[in-house]
């Protein structure tokens, strides 16, 4: 079978080598390639589709809400997020889901369980509203900062309370980092004036970045309650890979990482 991920960047994207190890591991002659799709392309997405001959595909920036407007069937976890990051295609009709979701959810379970904690999301894009939903299924407590007050109407689920400011914060036992803050090694703490007295060593710090592996708001906490992006980049790929198959392989989380240890020089999960 074939597959893509659409995106506009598209040059530095992780997906094909995960993909590749997961269907190498299992013996599968499939094909995953990155395509550059422009916003311009993507009223054309059928035509990509029969030209490459895709059985379904990922989509990343800047086109998970956009996509949804070519699409059959939404799945409802994505109707919720307003955003779509995996396409199955069927019958020639498309089906829409978001791995995002179950994605970090697993990651975030799989390392810190799933009591329920404050949470505080820093951030108010596209991978806040998918944080914000996996924490809201957890039955979490849950604050979300943006300093545009317009940020918080995009959200369909407005449960949470709002921050349009960081000073004078109450403490909470969780904060995620989704916003770009940290791709080029910035300084969170100084750009958004977050204080670091709210920290303290049970604190759990989670940096959707994953490159660098390590950003300076993650080393505000201690080791063991850090936590990067990569495992739920991996988690949300295996998903779509496991929705495309309709379940009939489970995919294989530890030849991808073997794999992106390799590329990475080890240091990975």
């Amino acid at each position: 079978m074939n597959f893509a991920v659409i995106g506009s960047p598209i040059e530095h994207t992780l997906s094909p080598a995960i993909h590749y190890a997961n269907f190498n591991s299992l013996n599968l002659d499939d094909t995953y390639r990155a395509l550059h799709i422009t916003p311009e392309d993507l009223n054309h997405i059928k035509d990509v589709i029969k030209h490459y001959d895709l059985n379904g595909f990922n989509v990343t920036i800047p086109h998970k809400e956009a996509i949804m407007d070519s699409l059959d069937f939404i799945d409802q976890r994505a109707v919720e997020v307003n955003a779509v990051n995996t396409v199955l295609i069927k019958d020639d009709e498309l089906y829409g889901f978001n791995t995002d979701v179950t994605g970090y959810k697993q990651a975030y379970m799989d390392r810190f369980g799933s009591m329920r904690r404050n949470i505080l999301i820093l951030g108010a894009g596209g991978a806040s509203k998918a944080v914000y939903r996996a924490h809201s299924e957890l039955g979490d407590n849950i604050t979300i900062y943006a300093r545009r007050e317009a940020s918080f109407e995009t959200f369909k689920d407005q449960n949470f309370d709002k921050l349009s400011s960081l000073h004078d914060l109450k403490s909470f036992d969780v904060i995620i980092n989704t916003t770009p803050v940290g791709l080029k090694n910035e300084d969170l703490y100084d750009v958004m004036n977050l204080p670091k007295e709210i920290i303290t060593e049970d604190t759990i710090g989670i940096d959707l970045i994953y490159n660098p592996e390590k950003t300076p708001f993650l080393h505000g906490f201690e080791e063991n309650n850090a936590m990067n992006g990569l495992s739920m980049l991996v988690n949300q790929a295996i998903h779509a890979f496991e929705i495309w198959y309709d379940n009939e392989y489970e995919g294989d989380y530890d030849a991808v990482y073997a794999a992106l240890n390799k590329k990475f020089g080890g240091g990975v999960k």
